[in-house]
């Protein structure tokens, strides 16, 4: 028996540390990117407009990665139900930004017809891979109860919540599916996915404001103004945003991306630094379980 209990503590100290781990991946991936664009902007002497402006050139490769990587992250960590669904369509939505640039029209038209053709193609690919694997996804996380169903859906507020999300889901699947269709510029499926990332991300905040009326428990671990700020802060962005754009600020997109992904980040520390040293082997608090 004693032994029995000993394998379970250290199976339980395995996930617990894996958990960790995810955590910390979510704070350490774009630092990749960061590294990448420094080296980039010392070797050739310029900042590009946006980060996805680096998809057609040596950096692709690890920016693809680090947002297919960071989409995947945002999937796979498990939160409360509020959380966790916002955080699933975050994954989803950083997919877009990885696999359709922004201003990848311009960018086609400076390749030549068969390189147009086969980029095209790429992107198709790659838009038809990730509606199909996700909702494969929804699909067995439905028939395993892991998809948190109804949980959330215990008062007005995360109702409306709830249903604005799949609302915008459901539009940017439709703007998707057309430039999709049309191959010809993907016009607003970038720009469209980084908007919705960053509310999903906002929604996932939210919900650690300590209301109850977005969470069942207070998950704010005595926080509550710093989930605050950041959230107004992330609001502040977006207002932002088509400021500095009408302003022609050249690398508008650019900063608003970096600001989004430093508050992000910092959330992802203050969640790491909250659940660190949490003793999950006595089981999850009725706020990651919806009871």
């Amino acid at each position: 028996m004693q032994n029995a209990s000993m394998s379970h503590e250290v199976r339980s100290s395995y996930g617990q540390d894996t958990l960790r781990y995810v955590r910390l991946m979510l704070l350490v991936v774009p630092l990749l990117m960061i590294v990448a664009i420094i080296v980039y902007a010392v070797v050739n002497h310029r900042v590009e407009d946006s980060i996805s402006s680096y998809y057609l050139g040596p950096a692709r490769d690890l920016f693809v990665a680090m947002m297919v990587t960071t989409g995947v992250l945002l999937v796979v960590y498990s939160g409360p139900p509020l959380e966790d669904f916002a955080l699933n369509l975050a994954g989803f939505y950083a997919m877009f930004i990885a696999l359709v640039p922004t201003q990848l029209g311009n960018s086609l038209k400076l390749l030549d017809p068969d390189a147009q053709q086969k980029q095209i193609l790429s992107v198709r690919v790659g838009i038809a891979a990730i509606i199909i694997v996700s909702a494969v996804f929804v699909f067995l996380g439905m028939r395993t109860n892991r998809w948190p169903k109804g949980e959330f859906l215990f008062s007005s507020w995360t109702k409306y919540l709830s249903i604005g999300c799949a609302v915008l889901l459901a539009a940017f699947l439709i703007l998707v599916l057309w430039r999709a269709i049309e191959g010809t510029e993907f016009a607003w499926v970038h720009t469209s996915a980084a908007a919705l990332l960053i509310t999903s991300m906002g929604v996932a905040i939210a919900s650690h404001l300590g209301h109850r009326s977005l969470c069942a428990d207070d998950t704010s671990g005595g926080k509550r103004i710093h989930y605050a700020v950041l959230l107004y802060l992330m609001g502040a962005g977006l207002i932002a945003w088509p400021i500095l754009k009408l302003s022609g600020i050249a690398q508008t997109v650019f900063i608003i991306e970096w600001y989004q992904i430093s508050l992000f980040a910092y959330f992802w520390y203050l969640e790491s630094r909250r659940l660190w040293d949490f003793d999950f082997r006595s089981g999850w608090p009725s706020a990651y379980t919806g009871s």
